[in-house]
Formats: C-alpha cells, structure tokens, sequence
C-alpha cells in the first residue's frame, strides 16, 4: 500500500471513567502515538468489504478532558448485533456581547452538533461502524464487537445522501485540505452498551486561545446547518450540492498564498465553490461570527440554487455599486438575519476579539438610499420577510415567496441579476402585495420596479441593432471603487441587442470623447440561458474589438471603461 504523510489535529475529547493514558493520532490506518499537530506517516486503504476506507488527511487532537464514558441503559452480556455505543456531541460556542462589538467569553454555551459523521474506529484504523448525529447532537453507532478496543471520531462534516440531502466538510486550506477530527481514547466495548459523550472546547482559557480550538469547525457547520434548514421549510426538496469550507488559525486577512492562510477576508469563492473563513485570533476570526459565515453560505446559495451576476470588488458604506453587486451584496446581508431571525449584524475582531462593528439590517441610518445601493436592499429583503411592522413596511412575507423568485425568475432572468429582475419576478408572483412592495422602495428612494431592467431608473440599459452604431457613456462620478474594482454604478454601461442568423460577429468599442482611458467589454447571451463569453481585455487606448460566433438570440454588451481621465467618457459601438 502506499504510504502518505497526515497532519491530524484531533479536536479534544474527555474520558471521564476510563482514562487510558497516551492516545494515539491516526488517520484511519496504523495508529502511532504521536503528539497533537504531527506529521505521521499511515498506510491508505482504499475502502473494502472489510469496511477500511480510504485514508485523508485530518487535523485531529485528542484530550482526555473532553469526553465521558458511562454505561448505557442496557444490562447484562449482550451479543455482537446488538452491543453499541451511544453518545452526545457538544461544542462550546461564543456569542457577541449585548452590544454587538466583541465576543462575550463569560456568556459561552454548550451547543450540539447536528448531523455531523460520527465513526468507530478499532485499534487497527478499521471503520467498525458509522452513523450520524440527530437534531439533538445524539449518536448510536451499533452492531459493535464485544471486547474490542474501539474509539470514537467524530468529523466536521455534515452528510446526508438523498433528497434534501446536504454534504458539508471543514477542512484547513493551510494543511493540504486536512479535516478536522473530534476523537476519543480507545476503550474497549466489553460485553455491556456504553454511553460516550464528546465535547470540542472553545480553547479559551480566559485570556487567550492556549489550547486547541476544537469548537471552531463544529461552530462554523452549526452555522451552515441554520441556513440549509431556513431552505428546507420553504423547499423541503431541496438538495444542496457539495461544499468545502476552509477554515484555518492561520487565514488572515492578506491577500496571497491561500495554502498560507492568505486569504484576504472570509469569502465564497465562485471560482472554485468553497468558502474561505477568517482565523486570526487577535486580529480577525470569524468562527463565532455566524453572521459572517451565513452571509458568506448565500453567495454559495446564490451560485448553486439561483444566479449571481455579481462583479465583486471592494466596497464600502454609502457606496452607489454596480446594480449587481449591490444586489449580491444586500442578499447575503439580509440572508444572515432572515437565517437567524435576528437581524444584528456583526462582526468581531481585534485583540482577544474584543472589538469590532455591529449594524442593524433593517434600522440602519440611510446613508444614499437606491437601487445601487446595498444596504438598500438588506432593508428591502429583510422587510418583505419579517413579521415587525415598521414605517413603510407592511408587508410579512416570509421567505418561501422570496426563495421561490430566486430558484426560478431571478436565476432564468434575461436581465442581470439586481433588484430590478428580483422585485418584478416577485410582483408577478405576489400581484396582491404590490401597494405594499412599492411602498417598501419608495421608502428607499426607488421608483415603482416595472420591468427587469429597470427601465424607467436611470438609463442603465441602451438598445442597438446589428450594423448600427451608438454612442453609450459611462461615468466615474461616484468613483471608481474604494481599490479601484471600476464596481460602481455608472462604471459599467450595457447594450442589449438582438441576433437574427447564426455567424461571425465583429464588436468594436472606440472612444468618441476627447479623454483617454482602457475601454473593456464582455458578451452575455441571455436567450435561452446567461452565457458568458470570453471578455475583450486588450490594452490598446481608446479602442477595443473582438470577434464572436454567435447563434440566434438576444444578447447584453458589458462595456466599461478602465482608468479615464475625464469623468463621463463616451464610446461608439458598433456590431456587424
């Protein structure tokens, strides 16, 4: 078999009746005794009859103060197909402080880890038997061997195949992908059902993080677990595709090497699918941040279940954005507090997370209230859900019609994705509420949403025809974004137009105004799906052109002009 090394970091464990001395680290394979944090070397069994699976790199510590064994209720001799072990998975779990700005320490509790794999594992590293956790955190793993030395993992990782399935796993992105593992001693099963219940720590000690932070992964899922729940009641068919959460004390907020840590901030990554969670003790970390997490799930939510026309980028408040963004953006927000049905915000960091920011989804002050603006549509989303009653909102409609226009309007709009197509796809489902969805953006300084490109907003959109030319201008009167991402509104101007026979089609951008600047464009086809093709980036002044093989449809022209030096710079573009 071939031999690979394992960096286990086994998250503690408490053996309260039966204290078995030195446990070893391993990974499903040879155990070695090794100290927590080690490189060991273990043989990889691909997974058999025998039950042997494949070994992977876990994080794994193991700690006899966090688990307790006990005997169930269950007496006298029992035979093999009915001996098992019982138990509860626990975590600890920081909240914030009252007023939203530090974790508050004094007031952790104790959570239970909800459908997380749980696996008996005997002296060899043979999977014996494999379950997962209920509602409750309780596990039963049965059918167990009599007098056999067997220790009990526990994963961070929620599976469950099938229909309303889910499969969630956190994983160190600085330690080749390990998973992280709570693991118990081995103890042997004797001829009696036993009780074994596993607690991961916080790692606090009252002033610093001086032990493991065993609870930091089950935290994050426990967060994910919220949200995929909040889907299931309003779809109960919902089936959520894969997803890796790298979480890790070493991702700070710097940009560079992700298997460094360097991971700029906590993000979902459209590119690869995965969410990328803050770790820095003292600085940022965002594992009690369930806020944080759950904004961060609804862009995965927006990728895999809807449509996200996003551009991304910096941005800051009182920014007018790029009407994607602002949507993006306003959705994760808003999402996090109709997740938790709270809608406090925040965000912790700073020396012994004692620091940070807080706001109030729907009771922000309004800073430039628009469709381009994201705190606008947190308080929009937030409202159309929540019971509360408040100024302009009267409306409670829970999340079911919202989730429904996201799964199915907004994803097949032949807009891109903002509040436009959002707030016209949910009319047209809910014609009843109407007064009631206008009042709601009037009070945030927007018109009455008639169509799904906002049409009768601000000339967002320009029509041409093939073989015409048209003059469109694009503005950096609101700037250019805070890092200079051209995400503001105004930066990016779009042309709709149409195709009527399948051929080679010539798009060309030349700037009309005197300025210069670096004009850039992007093609969408939006007939029967939005389809992205390859962006023009060339880096010729003033000009921009490339060549696309098109069928019939209707297509949108992103075009956006890079660093000009005047403040409304003009452009005539023409296709043929």
């Amino acid at each position: 078999m071939k031999s690979r090394f394992y960096v286990l970091l086994i998250l503690s464990l408490l053996i309260a009746l039966t204290a078995c001395g030195d446990v070893s680290v391993d990974t499903e394979g040879t155990d070695t005794a090794t100290p927590s944090h080690s490189t060991e070397s273990v043989n990889s069994n691909q997974e058999t009859a025998n039950n042997e699976e494949t070994s992977n790199n876990e994080i794994a510590n193991t700690n006899e103060e966090s688990e307790s064994t006990e005997p169930s209720e269950s007496t006298g001799n029992e035979s093999d197909n009915s001996l098992k072990i019982i138990g509860k998975i626990t975590y600890d779990r920081v909240g914030v402080k009252s007023n939203g700005v530090g974790l508050d320490y004094g007031g952790m509790t104790k959570e239970t880890a909800n459908q997380v794999v749980v696996k008996a594992i005997d002296s060899t590293g043979k999977v014996v038997a494999s379950t997962t956790t209920d509602d409750s955190g309780n596990y039963s793993l049965t059918n167990l061997p009599s007098n056999t030395e067997i220790k009990v993992r526990v994963y961070a990782q929620l599976e469950k195949s099938g229909t309303g399935g889910w499969s969630v796993k956190v994983v160190d992105n600085t330690r080749n992908s390990s998973k992280y593992v709570l693991e118990g001693s081995l103890i042997s099963t004797g001829n009696s059902s036993t009780r074994r219940n596993l607690h991961a720590s916080s790692g606090w000690d009252g002033f610093s993080y001086s032990k493991t932070r065993e609870a930091a992964p089950f935290a994050i899922l426990g967060s994910i677990y919220q949200s995929i729940n909040k889907v299931l009641k309003a779809d109960s068919s919902a089936t959520f595709p894969p997803l890796v959460v790298n979480w890790s004390e070493n991702n700070v907020a710097a940009g560079g090497s992700i298997a460094d840590g360097q991971i700029g901030t906590s993000h979902y990554n459209f590119n690869d699918g995965a969410l990328y969670i803050l770790g820095d003790a003292n600085s940022d970390t965002d594992e009690y941040d369930d806020h944080i997490i759950i904004h961060e799930w609804g862009h995965y939510f927006e990728s895999k279940f809807s449509r996200a026309d996003s551009i991304g980028g910096a941005h800051t408040t009182g920014d007018r954005l790029d009407i994607r963004l602002a949507f993006g953006e306003g959705w994760g927000n808003a999402w996090s507090a109709i997740a938790t049905d709270d809608p406090i915000y925040y965000d912790t960091m700073w020396a012994g997370q004692s620091g940070g920011w807080s706001m109030n989804i729907e009771g922000e002050y309004k800073v430039v209230p628009g469709f381009y603006s994201e705190a606008s549509i947190q308080r929009i989303l937030y409202d159309l859900y929540d019971s509360n009653d408040d100024g302009a909102d009267t409306l409670s409609m829970g999340f079911k019609p919202i989730y429904d226009v996201l799964v199915g309007k907004q994803k097949n709009t032949k807009a891109f994705t903002s509040i436009f197509s959002f707030i016209k796809g949910l009319k047209d489902e809910n014609p009843e509420s109407n007064s009631k969805i206008d009042a709601i953006l009037s009070s945030e300084n927007i018109e009455t949403i008639e169509d799904i490109y906002g049409d009768n907003q601000h000339n967002i959109y320009s029509d041409m025809s093939v073989g015409d030319t048209v003059e469109v201008c694009t503005s950096i009167r609101y700037g250019m974004g805070s890092q200079g991402n051209h995400n503001i509104f105004g930066n990016h101007k779009y042309i709709r137009f149409d195709v009527n026979n399948k051929g080679t089609y010539k798009v060309k951008m030349v700037q009309s105004s005197k300025g210069n600047s670096d004009p850039d464009f992007a093609l969408y086809r939006v007939a029967d799906s939005f389809q992205q093709y390859q962006e023009a980036r060339g880096s010729v002044p003033n000009v921009e052109e490339a060549s696309y093989t098109l069928v019939s449809g209707s297509y949108i022209l992103d075009i956006v002009a890079w660093n000009p030096n005047e403040t409304t710079p003009c452009f005539n573009i023409t296709i043929n």
